[in-house]
Order: structure tokens, then sequence, then C-alpha cells
């Protein structure tokens, strides 16, 4: 067979290579989990892939390649990204793939013999085997803002997998995502105009979600994001890009009921300064506590922050009330932190009393798309 022969300018394969590493796990008990494949696709071009038998991405380049007809290789995946890194930029890159196991990579004076695994031995995610997934498309920067808006909020504990991953459901025509950690929960919501009728709920695991995030970070400003879900599997069209991963097997447990309706104390406060006070105080508090006591008024929102040994930190700022009694109550300052970074403008806070959960919720503009709600756990404090 003619060995495989490609050309390209540095930036382009790097880029794709950068892109397919991100699903490789770079600790392997199976050789060929640590490389990625490279092939041609239906049009002549190159296509770079990575797994881990979980998740998979591929990148479609459009760089041409020789022979159309070649079976594909595969190279050690962390060894071919340094190489490139370290190749001066707007170079020129040449690799050729022969039948031995070896394929020579080149790019000015600097030559690379590396080993290769056949292409056959690559395990391929298949995605829509049996099955007929619900398909639909979304803003990119709509999805994006999605999942950015509740990946805070997904649990890091083994013990309960079913949360370690972003719930995405429909509800009519609304694409909503979910993710808690059983101390906050976040939310999002957006219209889409068609597609989610038969799409089941899934959660979309956190390995995943981190890859789709970075690859909606590159996206053209326009671009739409394709979405293909099963009860087994999800996949993403996004631009050259194709991401396609296992789901979590599990249910998520009835969010709705976590999030409390009505609050008859409310107010109104300006996220950007409540954010800076919460950063000011939280300096002295103890890493193990965190603990940040609020006390909403009338007029005046009350932070305080007392480590026994370090001193005690303190600051108020004005806020509205628009409902209810005044309250006193505790947070985990980092807890609350990261959520007011995930809004801005001006933001309500609804809570029925000091020992119940708190909402939190963006005041929305007219030409807001995407509904955001937070929930946070109160502490002892």
């Amino acid at each position: 067979m003619t060995p495989f022969t490609l050309t390209c300018p540095h930036e382009a394969l790097l880029a794709a290579v950068q892109t397919a590493f991100g699903a490789v796990e770079r600790r392997n008990t199976i050789p060929v989990l640590a490389n990625l494949l490279l092939e041609a696709d239906a049009a002549g071009g190159l296509r770079v892939s990575g797994t881990d038998l979980d998740v998979m991405t591929s990148v479609v380049t459009g760089l041409p390649c020789e022979p159309q007809d070649h079976a594909g290789f595969t190279l050690p995946a962390a060894l071919l990204h340094d190489i490139l890194r370290k190749l001066p930029d707007k170079a020129e890159v040449t690799l050729k793939a022969s039948d031995h196991g070896q394929a020579a990579l080149s790019c000015g004076r600097s030559r690379f013999s590396l080993a290769t695994l056949p292409a056959e031995d690559w395990p391929r995610l298949e995605p829509w085997r049996n099955v007929e997934p619900a398909r639909f498309e979304v803003p990119a920067t709509k999805f994006a803002a999605m999942l950015a808006s509740v990946g805070f909020a997904i649990s890091t504990e083994e013990t309960r997998y079913y949360l370690n991953g972003v719930y995405m459901h429909a509800l009519g025509d609304q694409l909503i995502t979910v993710a808690t950690d059983g101390h906050r929960l976040a939310r999002a919501i957006y219209s889409v105009a068609n597609g989610l009728a038969d799409m089941p709920g899934v959660i979309i695991p956190t390995k995943t979600v981190g890859l789709v995030s970075k690859a909606l970070d590159k996206v053209a400003a326009g671009a739409s994001i394709g979405i293909s879900v099963s009860e087994a599997m999800i996949s993403f069209e996004i631009g050259a890009v194709r991401i396609a991963s296992k789901l979590i097997d599990g249910t998520f447990p009835d969010y709705q009921r976590v999030i409390p309706e009505g609050g008859e104390n409310r107010w109104r406060f300006d996220v950007a300064a409540l954010g800076a006070a919460v950063e000011r105080v939280s300096i002295i508090s103890s890493e193990r506590g965190r603990a940040i006591k609020m006390r909403w008024g009338r007029e005046l929102l009350d932070l305080t922050v007392t480590n026994p040994d370090a001193g005690d930190g303190q600051e108020d700022m004005p806020v509205i009330s628009e409902a209810g009694d005044d309250i006193e109550i505790g947070f985990n300052a980092r807890y609350l932190g990261q959520m007011l970074a995930h809004m801005s403008g001006q933001a309500t806070v609804a809570m029925a009393s000091n020992g119940a959960p708190a909402r939190f919720e963006p005041v929305h503009a007219d030409d807001d798309e995407i509904e955001m709600t937070f929930v946070l756990m109160p502490m002892r404090v």
C-alpha cells in the first residue's frame, strides 16, 4: 500500500491534535488508548481522533492527505502533541507513515521517527447503533452559556456518581441544564425551536462537559451546535469538531423539589458589589470553614466573617427589600462567590427563613434568552 503522506502548516496540525488530545487519558493500561487516530475522511482530508472508551473527540481538518483510501494509523498522543508544540511557528510539517510500524515527521531541520499502532486496533465509539437519536440545534454561544452557568455546581463526590455531570432534559420547547452537589444547585433554561419532543433526560459526564465547553470557545460568531441524544449516547457537532460520549447510567434526583417556590422574604441587590464584598471579607475566613454570616435588613446587608485564629471581617452594602422580614443566614463564602460570578447586573434572593435554602436569580432584561436559577443551602454560623 502507498505510504500515508501529509504536508501541512504546523499550526493547523497542532490545533487538531490539541483538540483530539483532550479526550485521551495519559495513564492507560491499553497502549492504543494512549494514541491518536489519523485517517482520511470521506472527502480525503485528515481526521484526527482521540478516545478514552467513554468519550471520543474527532477533528475534521480539511488538510489533504494521500492516499485517500489509506486505512489510517495511530501515533502516541502525548509525544506527538509535545513535538508539535516545540516546532517553530509558521513552519511546514511533513508526516509519512509506512506499513512497518513507523511514521516519520519532519519540519525544517527537525526529524522524528515515531512508533505507530494499527488503526484497526483503535476502539471507535459508535453512537447510533440500532437507535434513532433525537436531534436539534442550539446557538453555540447560548449552549456555552448554559454549560458555564451550571458547570461550577457539578459534584466531585464519586459515591454519588449520578451527580458527576450536567443533567439535560426538555420541558415543552425548553432545553434545561442542571447541576448540583447537594450544597448548591444551578439551572439554565433556553427555548429551542424544534427537535426536543423525543429527547430523553440524560446526564452528561463532567469530562464531556469540559471538552464541549473548550470546543465552543473556538467557534465563529453566529455558529450553531448540533446535538444528537439517545438514552445511552450523546454527540455534539461543533464546526469541524465531533464529540461523542457515553452518558452516566443513573437517575438524577428530582431537583425541582429543592428549588424553593415563592419566597416571602425577598431582596434585590447589585451582583458586582456583593461579589466584591464577599471576596474582601472572606479573606479572613479559615480555609476549613469559609462561613460568611449575612444579615439582610430593610436597606442594608451586613456581611461578617469570624476566624478565631485571625480575627473578624465586616462590611455592609445597600440592598432593596422587596418583601418580608429581616433574615440572618450563613453561606459557604466560596460557593456564594462562584455563584455570583455567573450573574451580572441586578439580582434577587428569596428565603423562607434563616434555615431554608436561598433562591438567587438575575433580574432578566427583555432581551435575555437564558433563564438562570441558583439555590444555596445555608450554613450554621
